[in-house]
């Protein structure tokens, strides 16, 4: 199948650019946005990461835009930036749409690891309040999400595993929110996607059987150990959300993004196909 590729800025940051891929033909075609991980943090992850599953979902006929943006350690990166980057991201899509056939009723974001938490955030944006410094003017509506062994509460972040470890080594919360949470409660709940349900779009949680179920803790890989995480798939179902949930038994975190032959990337695959199959046109 012949692609079209692009790299294209989407803001005047020097992190504000995507890789827009888009199947040969007339569409319009269904977009995944991949939002890649790396605990927050400049020095973790780049969308390099997500390069591979890419390739393969516009082979599948689905357009991909895989973006970079600013994170802690960046230049303006966490409070508001980072946020803002995502939301511009994604509502560059409309802009986008008048060059190349994409449908924009038609967008699913997919995010591994701390992408996932973004791409659960970019689903709530749109219900926080209108004054919020994070929410913008959004042009773009999602229509579902793939969240990939993700947390989605931000307080995992600096939780500690029964092994006593930090979940990424280093304290990380506070410098996202520029300040002690207990301090800004107000910023803490805007960046909960789990305070904002129901979402009101259909979702997909591609979780490592090491991740989830969430109890009892068991080891995970490299000598690490779950943490106490709050129950997604549950919460969402309670609320009213529809959910598929897809456990890879003893997945390696990184085998969904680095292991294009293993089976916790192709199952994140098909399950991002079987998402957007079932979006109406």
């Amino acid at each position: 199948m012949s692609i079209q590729s692009a790299r294209i800025l989407y803001g005047p940051e020097q992190t504000s650019y995507g890789e827009l891929q888009v199947p040969e033909g007339d569409g319009l075609f269904p977009v995944a946005m991949l939002l890649h991980g790396g605990c927050w943090l400049a020095s973790r992850g780049a969308m390099e990461d997500y390069r591979a599953m890419a390739g393969r979902l516009v082979g599948d006929g689905i357009a991909t835009w895989n973006i970079e943006y600013r994170r802690v350690g960046h230049d303006g990166g966490g409070w508001p930036g980072t946020f803002l980057d995502l939301g511009q991201a994604l509502d560059n899509l409309a802009v986008l749409a008048d060059e190349y056939p994409l449908d924009l009723t038609r967008i699913v974001c997919l995010g591994h690891s701390s992408g996932g938490h973004f791409a659960a955030w970019l689903a709530t944006r749109n219900s926080l309040p209108t004054d919020s410094e994070i929410r913008g003017d959004p042009q773009v509506t999602l229509a579902g999400t793939v969240l990939v062994d993700a947390f989605l509460d931000p307080l995992v972040i600096d939780s500690r595993g029964i092994d006593g470890e930090l979940y990424c080594g280093e304290p990380i919360l506070e410098r996202l929110l520029g300040g002690n949470p207990g301090a800004h409660p107000d910023r803490l709940r805007e960046i909960s996607p789990l305070n904002w349900l129901p979402w009101g779009i259909p979702q997909s949680y591609v979780v490592s059987s090491y991740r989830y179920p969430i109890l009892p803790g068991q080891p995970l890989a490299q000598g690490r150990t779950t943490m106490a995480m709050p129950d997604y798939p549950a919460l969402a179902r309670s609320a009213g959300d529809r959910i598929d949930v897809e456990i890879v038994p003893k997945a390696g975190h990184f085998d969904f993004v680095e292991e294009p032959d293993s089976e916790a990337f192709n199952v994140e695959r098909r399950a991002l196909i079987k998402l957007v199959s079932g979006l109406n046109r």
